[in-house]
């Protein structure tokens, strides 16, 4: 638990430093990553973690458009 919650914190750390790259590119290597890591939890932390990167992909396109 604590385990996750220490990964949880890191991965979103490393988001906010990464959010300045604003290349689609670079983003969806990101979360493909990040999805990976969704793969070694159990079944409702999974879905959780796989709906946490939908949530932020809607965001960061979001971004995308108000940026253009």
């Amino acid at each position: 638990m604590f385990f996750n919650a220490l990964k949880f914190v890191a991965l979103a750390a490393l988001f906010v430093m990464l959010s300045a790259c604003s290349s689609d590119a670079r983003y969806h290597e990101i979360q493909s990553a990040r999805l990976n890591e969704c793969n070694y939890l159990a079944d409702k932390e999974y879905h959780e973690c796989v709906k946490r990167q939908e949530d932020s992909y809607e965001e960061f396109k979001k971004q995308q458009v108000e940026n253009d």
